[in-house]
């Protein structure tokens, strides 16, 4: 239908930005340095699919994989997550950061080196993605509401192909061993990451098509 016209949030460009030193955003928030950080913040609710990243982390780790899993959040379900990575005897690999405030979350899309969205169902529009790519962060994501449109949008191979813990394997081992082997590359995808965002969802670019709507509704 050509009168419907879709214009997407946007993003704080200045807010959610990149830095060169992730080392000194590290040892200020108390995570290792030493380490492949993936970071995920959400409600701890079941239809996030944070149990299945626990799953899919815990893989990871019997597969020897040098990484540290950050959960930003708070939610119904932080006890069974708690008792999950003890069960799984990782609860030293993990920290439950709990509620971050608005301030201090730049800081640790800063200082991550993989954003990790989980969710199983009614993902909304996504800010949080767009967040973390603004700040050179990559991002991987379940095919879930609007992480498939942006993702997608981007470069689908930073969709995982189900919701299941394998899938979530799979790609973040593949992810991984890129950053690892690759840093270079890993540093291309990342400026990608924040190319796009200026590209697409900047506030300034949405508001002048928002503008521009308006402008021919009322000449019609």
């Amino acid at each position: 239908n050509d009168k419907i016209q879709i214009i997407p949030g946007g993003v704080d460009l200045n807010k959610f930005a990149p830095v060169n030193d992730k080392e000194t955003i590290k040892k200020r928030l108390n995570i290792p340095s030493n380490k492949i950080i993936l970071f995920t913040v959400r409600n701890l609710v079941r239809r996030m699919g944070l149990k299945n990243l626990i799953i899919a982390f815990n893989d990871l780790v019997k597969g020897k994989a040098k990484i540290y899993l950050v959960v930003g959040g708070e939610g119904a379900l932080k006890t069974d997550l708690l008792a999950l990575a003890r069960n799984y005897r990782i609860e030293d690999r993990i920290q439950f950061v709990g509620f971050i405030p608005e301030e201090q979350l730049p800081s640790y899309y800063q200082m991550a080196d993989i954003f990790v969205l989980p969710t199983k169902e009614l993902e909304g529009f996504g800010l949080v993605t767009l967040e973390a790519m603004a700040s050179g962060l990559p991002v991987v994501g379940t095919p879930v509401g609007g992480t498939k449109e942006i993702l997608g949008r981007f470069d689908s191979n930073f969709l995982f192909n189900g919701t299941d813990s394998d899938s979530m394997v799979k790609l973040i081992a593949e992810k991984y061993h890129l950053l690892r082997n690759h840093p270079q590359r890993w540093e291309q995808i990342s400026h990608r990451c924040r190319k796009f965002v200026e590209q697409n969802y900047s506030w300034e670019k949405n508001i002048d098509a928002l503008e521009e709507a308006f402008a021919k509704t009322i000449q019609n």
